[in-house]
């Protein structure tokens, strides 16, 4: 029987892990967001390409061994880690999720009030504005089309700045230099985006070189820091958004790089990173939508005592694709197709690839699992308010006006 979980249950349970973070709040909180980077091309985390800058943070700070993606994309991960939510397409019904297009790829349309149609919804409180009551001036510098102004990402910072086409991360720090000598305080909340992993293939390079120029922006930016004597006094958070598929072989078929469907554990698998030390245990499971109260106790405040917590269990993951769908606790993940009631099971500590399916050896699990799965699907539809109930659902691509079709192509999801 799976447990359930009151908010003031999984407060409580995060306290027991040593979650809480130390009384006094930084003067500076940075945020570092490395696209599409996978924990195990990491030196940190013991890959053998070394990523010396990233590696320093986490020799001067503590590791999270943990740290899972809310989803295999951007959009949904980061809509996540901005608002506390978990991300969604269900509609309620297992075939047929909502409509994918850039109203709903936040993941956040159940919470959408009509005629607001801002991928996170206007009324949803926001990092930036929980950071910016808190008192720190806000500065995001990001290079992901799919985190424009206006999609409600850039909700409650001062300064916001969308770099097109930056594929090397000089220019993300150039941005950051620049929104740094506009600010009016030392004491400040900064976001950075690099997209350098993620855009290997636009450059025509490899993927650990995509990396290794990520992890050399890093050193840019803590060198940037450092020469305005604003690193002394300051916390570095570093994390991805997602990992990234590289070539390995399953028994279920998979799209190629970050698109998921299914959602194969390295596309789940993230670094974070906090330096220097602030939290007593980084064993816990953290997902983006953990993260997100996360820094906001590192910031000394905490969300509203209105705004619902994360709807799954502290030690599970539910993501909900366009043909499938992913369910994983402790030590077990389940994949199943939505126009099937085939499902996969793999016992993620024994077979960490996901190579032999485990379902016939263990009926009880894989049914669990997905009694679970249709409680939280039903669960996660609830509030869908801006697609009619009557409108015909399909898991094609109908709705994606040419401004989402060409942000997605600025980012290689279209070809």
């Amino acid at each position: 029987m799976i447990a359930r979980w009151t908010p003031a249950l999984l407060v409580a349970a995060l306290l027991w892990a040593g979650c809480t973070p130390s009384p006094a709040p930084p003067e500076r909180i940075v945020l570092v967001m490395i696209d599409t980077l996978r924990r195990d091309y990491v030196s940190a985390y013991g890959a053998k390409r070394p990523t010396p800058q990233i590696d320093s943070l986490a020799e001067s700070g503590q590791r999270f061994d943990n740290a899972l993606s809310s989803f295999h994309m951007t959009t949904m991960s980061m809509g996540a880690l901005f608002t506390g939510r978990t991300p969604s397409i269900e509609s309620g019904r297992r075939r047929s999720p909502i409509h994918w297009n850039g109203r709903t790829w936040c993941g956040l349309a159940r919470f959408g009030r009509p005629p607001d149609r801002s991928c996170i919804p206007a009324h949803l409180p926001t990092l930036g504005t929980h950071m910016k009551r808190t008192g720190y001036a806000t500065l995001g510098v990001q290079s992901n089309a799919l985190l424009f102004a206006g999609a409600g990402f850039e909700r409650g910072f001062d300064d916001w700045q969308d770099v097109r086409g930056a594929h090397d991360a000089s220019a993300v720090n150039a941005a950051v230099a620049r929104a740094l000598a506009r600010r009016e305080s030392d004491r400040f909340f900064l976001y950075v985006h690099y997209m350098d992993a993620h855009d290997y293939r636009m450059q025509d390079e490899s993927y650990a070189r995509g990396v290794a120029r990520a992890d050399a922006g890093v050193g840019g930016l803590l060198d940037l820091l450092r020469a305005g004597n604003l690193l002394e006094g300051a916390v570095v958070v570093l994390t991805s958004d997602h990992g990234e598929r590289r070539g390995e072989k399953h028994p279920v078929a998979g799209l190629r790089g970050h698109e998921g469907n299914p959602s194969f554990d390295y596309l789940v698998q993230i670094p974070l990173i906090v330096s220097p030390t602030r939290f007593e245990n980084s064993r816990p499971v953290v997902r983006s939508e953990d993260l997100y109260g996360m820094l906001l106790e590192l910031a000394g405040t905490e969300r509203n005592a209105d705004e619902p917590q994360t709807v799954l269990d502290p030690n599970e993951l539910f993501l909900t694709e366009m043909a499938w769908q992913t369910y994983r606790r402790g030590d077990w993940k389940t994949l199943q197709r939505r126009t099937s009631k085939r499902s996969y099971l793999f016992n993620l500590k024994q077979d960490p690839g996901e190579t032999r399916d485990v379902a016939g050896r263990h009926a009880v699990i894989a049914r669990t699992h997905r009694k679970r799965m249709a409680a939280l699907s039903r669960l996660l539809a609830r509030k869908r308010l801006w697609v009619p109930r009557d409108a015909p659902e399909s898991t094609t691509e109908p709705g994606l006006s040419d401004e989402d079709r060409e942000r997605l192509r600025a980012v290689g999801y279209l070809e």
